[in-house]
This record gives structure tokens, sequence and C-alpha cells, in this order.
């Protein structure tokens, strides 16, 4: 089975849960929500295709693979993606883009004020649905509960840097590489750790599982900045004229002339294809994107080798990397 199979088949054993969740509630704030979660479109008509919840199936697989019973992982599977979905909310809002995977953001459907109510309501709705876990032990609930919001406030920490990164012109690359680990790596790490903690495993385990999604999250930044280069002005001018990782490091650097230039272009009113070409252009020049591969790579490493300290059955470390290749778009590491 490939890793997006794989990543498809634990998304589908956890929509019961997640539909369990919130198609109970008759209040019209949950057929927003439905509409986030993917199961609707604009009109309120069922969509078939089955979304992928990656952040869910590493939870399900870290159980799994440490010898757990996915059924006590289920709760919270579904609750760290009812987390994951109210940061999309949010980013919606904060970000004003009227689009989001190619439809509509709900704060462009209903309004930022409405938006902002789906969004804190799925955050409640994850909470309750961790606490209300059936079957499994209290205090394991609560140490889970503990989890959750611990990273959730860690990738709120994130958020707020990552704002006020954009924002400070003497940003440098590894406090840009922090804020991935907060904003981006916080919720994996937490859907990893849950994972093992449903499955009895130690702190041992359970600190070397939310270390490899840290890591995983910085990877994932790493790439959707090599990404966005390579797609070019076609695609975002926004996302390749802005203080990401190639960015900084061409800044910290690249000669005078280059940095001033790049300076300019940040603090451009515009930010189109032209701009978002030349960017591309003096990072190439200066290796900075090459650089971003490396560090990328780094961090897949060390994600690895994360993974590789929390004791998992050789089938469960092959199934968990081969979906954190199919998450970065690298090919699955060899083991």
């Amino acid at each position: 089975m490939s890793a997006q199979d794989r990543i498809a088949q634990l998304s589908a054993a956890v929509e019961g849960a997640l539909r369990a969740a919130v198609e109970s509630r008759a209040d019209h704030l949950y057929r927003m929500m439905e509409y986030q979660l993917g199961w609707v479109d604009e009109e309120g008509a069922p969509r078939t295709l089955v979304p992928m919840r990656p952040r869910a199936a590493l939870c399900l697989a870290a159980c799994e693979s440490l010898g757990g019973d996915t059924a006590q992982a289920m709760p919270a599977a579904a609750a760290v993606e009812l987390l994951h979905e109210f940061t999309r909310v949010h980013e919606g809002v904060q970000s004003g883009s009227p689009e989001q995977d190619g439809r509509p953001n709900g704060w462009w459907l209903w309004g930022p004020a409405q938006a902002i109510n789906v969004g804190d309501a799925l955050h409640m709705v994850a909470r309750l649905t961790l606490l209300h876990a059936e079957g499994v032990d209290p205090e394991r609930v609560l140490e889970a509960a503990m989890v959750m919001d611990a990273a959730a406030l860690e990738m709120f920490e994130g958020q707020e840097q990552d704002i006020r990164l954009q924002l400070d012109p003497a940003a440098r690359p590894h406090q840009y590489m922090e804020m991935c680990e907060r904003r981006t790596g916080a919720l994996l790490g937490c859907a990893l750790q849950l994972g093992a903690l449903a499955a009895g495993a130690d702190a041992s385990a359970q600190d070397a599982l939310r270390t490899a999604g840290h890591h995983l999250g910085v990877e994932m930044q790493l790439r959707d900045d090599i990404n966005a280069l390579r797609a070019g002005e076609a695609q975002n001018p926004v996302a390749v004229v802005r203080r990401s990782f190639p960015v900084l490091t061409a800044i910290e650097g690249a000669p005078v002339a280059v940095k001033r230039e790049i300076g300019t272009l940040l603090m451009a009113r515009s930010r189109g294809p032209n701009e978002a070409a030349r960017m591309t252009e003096l990072l190439d020049d200066v290796g900075a994107v090459q650089a971003t591969v490396v560090a990328a790579g780094l961090k897949r490493r060390e994600c690895l080798d994360a993974l590789g300290r929390a004791g998992l059955s050789d089938e469960g470390l092959a199934d968990i990397a081969a979906m954190v290749g199919y998450l970065t778009g690298v090919d699955d590491p060899p083991f």
C-alpha cells in the first residue's frame, strides 16, 4: 500500500468520530463546520470525496506501531483534526485570502465574525471529543487533554511569531525555523504523541514522537517555501515575496546589493508576477534555494532519527516514515 493510500485509509477510519462530534448537533453553526471539514459545498450539498486527515493518520499509526488499539486513539485522532481545522479557519481570517484549497474561505462566505465563531467552536468540540472518550482511563484522558492544550498554546505562539517575523527587517533564518517548529510542528508532534499516549507508551517514546513531529513541521514549511518559488509567479506571488527561509538566508549571506534589492521587493506595495520572478531569480543566484533544500533534508534526517528512538515496530517505523515522505513530497526513505 502506498503512503497516500495508507493516509487515505486512516483518514476514512476517523471520519465516523468526526461526524459524531459535529453532525449530531442541530444549530446552523455546525453546518458551517461541515463545510470547513469538507463534507458539503457552499450550498450545503454533500461532497463524496473523503478529505485527507494526515494528523489523524499519524496519531492512529503511532498508536498501532506501539502495539496499541487504534480504537483507544480514535477520540484523540478526531480531536487533533478538529483542532487543525480551527486553525485553518482563523488563518483564513488573518490572511484575508478569499480561497483555501480551491474553495471559498469560510470568512468569505459568512463574514469574519461568523468565521471566528466557527473556529472557536471547532476548538471546543475538539476538547470535548477528547474529554468524552469512552472506555479510556480518565487519567490518560486528562493527560491527553493537557498534551493537546500545550500544543495549541505552542501553535499560537508560532502564529504570533510568524506575523511578527513578516514585519521584522532584522529577522534571521534560525528564528524562522523556530517559528515553524511551533506553528506547524506543534500539532504534528501532538498527533504523534497522542497516538503513543493512547498505546500506553512511556514518556521517552512520547517525547521522541513529539520531537519527530516538530522536525516534520519545519521540513514541511521549508518544502512549501521551495515549492512556492518553483511554482513562481503563476501561482501565488505573495507566497514568494515574503520573509521565508530562503529569503532570510539570502539576506543573511548575500552581497549588499542583493540584500538591498530583496529589501525593496519586500517593501513593495505590489507583489505581482514581476516581483515574484525577480525574487526567485535573486534567490537562485545567491544559492538560497539550494540552501533551503539542504536545510529541509537535515530536518528530514532529524525527524527520522527521532522516530527511530520511539520504540516503534519495524513495520510501523517504515509506515510512518513513508507518510513523512508523502507529506513532504519527497520519495519514501529507505529502511
